[in-house]
């Protein structure tokens, strides 16, 4: 089979890791997967088996199927040559998301989430495609460092409003008065058009480290430094945040949104509904205080999270191609 997809750029981000690493499982499959994106140039963080093209190519070639979640290149989108083209929603409420509802597409959604609001909001027919974990890359580490400090880990991109970062650091500023060995790991890569720095943005009265720009073989070793993982995102298609944590054996500490498929409240993390600040403290305070829940969050989140592999659900997207070429 001949897949394409089309993305804007190939860097650091959730969503482009999703097709690199679907892009290398329909390869390994069989599979012939070609990527186009504006420059055409091949991704550099990240091992990639399939083929890059520029979008300027797109004419001199036609596919099997033909998959793109990026509203900004929707008229690239139009004019690639494909059997069946699949719009994958990966995050909610964007403007034209009524306009490509209407489209002749069929549609994957990122999360059960999404699915239902899909569903619910427009009548379409969605095809569950969550997102999956590279065991290579998300793992415990096989020792853990004796610290005297109990390390919340939060990813750091303040500036994006939905990630709720400063509902985390807040809530961790309202627990340090009773717990005063509280320190903030953050972390995050400076990417995109404006490649903003976020580290200077953080402003907070307690300890921190931000880690900019880890290479993804230090990923396993940036998880391994918390206690606990904490998200207050709202918004999100998939948590891809919170789905590395628990694969790298972090209890999570996170809200409904985008974690849906894999955090069960109190089973395989402490779940919110919203993302208030009383909330998240309550659940971290909770965790600071309970090793032996810790312990059973962890090793229940592994055991889930290890469900959603990338060859799972390449071959759940093969056998939905299959049925409409």
């Amino acid at each position: 089979m001949k897949i394409a997809a089309l993305l804007p750029h190939v860097e650091v981000f959730g969503g482009v890791r999703r097709y690199l690493e679907l892009g290398n499982e329909f390869v390994r499959k069989g599979h012939r997967f070609v990527l186009f994106h504006p420059e055409g140039t091949r991704p550099d963080w990240l091992e990639f088996l399939g083929e890059t093209r520029p979008i300027s190519a797109l004419d001199t070639d036609a596919f099997d199927v033909a998959m793109c979640g990026e509203y900004s290149i929707l008229p690239d989108f139009d004019r690639i040559k494909a059997g069946v083209k699949y719009f994958y929603f990966v995050l909610e409420g964007h403007k034209m998301e009524k306009d490509v509802a209407r489209r002749p597409y069929r549609f994957l959604g990122n999360s059960e989430g999404i699915c239902r609001r899909m569903e619910r909001k427009y009548g379409l027919k969605m095809t569950r495609a969550p997102g999956g974990i590279n065991p290579e890359i998300f793992h415990p580490l096989e020792k853990r460092e004796i610290r005297d400090t109990f390390n919340i880990l939060c990813y750091g991109r303040i500036y994006k409003r939905r990630k709720g970062i400063p509902i985390v650091i807040r809530a961790a500023e309202r627990l340090a008065g009773k717990h005063p060995n509280i320190k903030l790991v953050l972390f995050d890569t400076q990417v995109g058009l404006d490649r903003r720095d976020p580290r200077p943005m953080i402003k907070t009265r307690i300890p921190y480290n931000f880690h900019l720009n880890l290479p993804q073989d230090q990923m396993a070793w940036l998880y391994g430094q918390a206690d606990v993982f904490v998200t207050a995102e709202w918004r999100a298609g998939w948590a891809n945040t919170a789905a590395e944590a628990m694969a790298c054996g972090v209890p999570v500490v996170c809200t409904s949104s985008g974690s849906r498929d894999f955090a069960e409240n109190g089973r395989t993390a402490l779940v919110v509904p919203f993302p208030w600040v009383g909330s998240i403290r309550k659940r971290i305070q909770r965790l600071i205080e309970d090793q032996p829940l810790r312990r059973r969050l962890s090793e229940a989140g592994l055991a889930r999270i290890r469900e959603f592999t990338w060859s799972r659900l390449a071959d759940r997207l093969l056998d939905e191609f299959s049925g409409h070429r």
